[in-house]
């Protein structure tokens, strides 16, 4: 590989990742054929294309449409349960093989449907003071891998190995059957009660049990392994496809409401590099053209009206997990500290997406640079930003044209005023067609 573009969200997730890498992946100038997973397995990248094809993508890249190979790299938490759903729906698509299409690191974490069960259980003994959560159990698997180690862990590398799988789904079961008991029933909320009955009784059903090994053992026999350093080993061009937001990051995200994963892009750049990669790294920041979070979390220009008007195409929708997705102007004091955690990874620009939206709504564009009032002494930021920010928001015109330059123009200019951050990537519609990149981009 000469040039890996690193597509990283820089807000708490939903930025449009899915868009941005499938257009990077239809450029002209760059021969994309890789693409790199990071994160984890519960991601949903919607890709839409010119020629009417949809897929919410997860484990498989965004240019699988294009017939691009995907490869999970170790900085991710593959599912094998979801790698099977996926894939079926990949076939009905008509993907005859997806299999062929994906290789795997040795060293990925394997997320199980017990860490589904424990992330669930978990978001409902916190009853009204959510954390926010997908509850698929990539986070589980993450935290058991940090804090049990590799006796209880299941890896890819041994998912070829029938034996391997079945003695640490058992230990994996029955770490979380001596955690959970009948008495997690009294400690959730009256409406949440048959959620928990429904986990706890699937924690001690073997013939569930049976049903995950079986599925395991099929994935084992149709994945290829191969580690980052063969995958880098060609010409062209790859991307590397996060998971995640920076908002949400292990460690500099707003704690409680936050990952397992450290969604850093250095993370991304120390990974290349240790591979031995030498090639060009190209970084570019996914926001939206207004904020969204879908789950619990701070969210100052959060505002009913402005996500009832903006959100009509969005696939996302209310679940007892996440709660309900919010929207509101696009708040640089968010963005900035995503910058600021991003400090040690230089960052190449800001792919904008779903500006569409703006322009259906008569081309206002609401902004919010700073908020009316400041944290008391003392206070914790989160806090501060969940109850008392109060954001002044701006107003500023972008008229519809059709002259693409005219219009990327237009909003680079007001962009400026709020980021040094040069635009390289404009979405103004679904496809790859609508997206409208940069002449700088080519010279990166």
């Amino acid at each position: 590989m000469d040039k890996v573009y690193v597509v990283t969200d820089f807000g708490p997730g939903d930025g449009g990742k899915g868009g941005i890498v499938h257009a990077l992946s239809c450029m002209q100038d760059d021969e994309v054929n890789l693409i790199i997973k990071r994160g984890g397995a519960q991601g949903s990248h919607g890709v839409c294309t010119s020629y009417k094809e949809k897929f919410n993508f997860s484990q498989w890249g965004c240019g699988t449409l294009e017939g691009i190979p995907t490869f999970c790299s170790e900085q991710m938490i593959i599912s094998p349960v979801g790698l099977e759903n996926e894939s079926e729906a990949l076939r009905r698509l008509g993907i005859y093989d997806p299999y062929t299409l994906l290789s795997i690191d040795p060293s990925c974490i394997c997320a199980t449907p017990f860490h589904t069960i424990s992330s669930q259980l978990e978001e409902l003994l916190l009853g009204k003071r959510p954390r926010g959560t997908i509850g698929t159990g990539v986070g589980r698997a993450c935290r058991m891998a940090n804090e049990q180690g590799n006796e209880i862990t299941l890896y890819a590398s041994e998912l070829q190995n029938l034996t391997a799988i079945e003695r640490k789904l058992f230990l994996q079961r029955d770490f979380y059957c001596s955690k959970y008991n009948s008495s997690v029933i009294e400690l959730v909320l009256p409406e949440d009660v048959e959620l928990a009955k429904h986990n706890l009784s699937l924690l001690r059903d073997e013939g569930f049990m049976q049903y995950c090994i079986e599925v395991f053992k099929t994935v084992g026999q149709r994945i290829s392994l191969m580690e980052l350093s063969q995958a880098l080993g060609q010409n062209g061009t790859a991307i590397v496809e996060c998971s995640h937001g920076i908002l949400t990051d292990a460690e500099k995200g707003f704690k409680p409401h936050v990952s397992a994963i450290r969604t850093l892009p250095k993370f991304t750049n120390n990974m290349l590099r240790e591979a031995g990669y030498g090639g060009r790294i190209i970084n570019f920041a996914i926001h939206r053209a207004y904020e969204i979070r879908h789950g619990a979390g701070p969210m100052p220009t959060y505002d009913a009206n402005f996500t009832s008007t903006m959100l009509p195409g969005s696939h996302k929708a209310e679940n007892r997990w996440q709660g309900i997705v919010r929207a509101g102007a696009f708040d640089f004091n968010l963005f900035r500290h995503a910058v600021a955690c991003s400090e040690e990874t230089h960052i190449d620009g800001i792919c904008l997406t779903w500006f569409d939206q703006v322009l259906n709504n008569n081309g206002k564009w609401l902004l919010c640079e700073k908020y009316q009032n400041s944290p008391y002494e003392g206070e914790n930021y989160v806090e501060f930003l969940k109850n008392r920010a109060r954001p002044i928001i701006t107003e500023r015109q972008v008229y519809q044209t059709d002259d693409r330059a005219k219009l990327f123009h237009a909003v680079e200019t007001i962009l400026s005023d709020y980021t040094d951050l040069p635009l390289m990537m404009l979405s103004v519609g679904p496809t790859e067609l609508d997206k409208i990149s940069s002449q700088n981009i080519r010279r990166l």
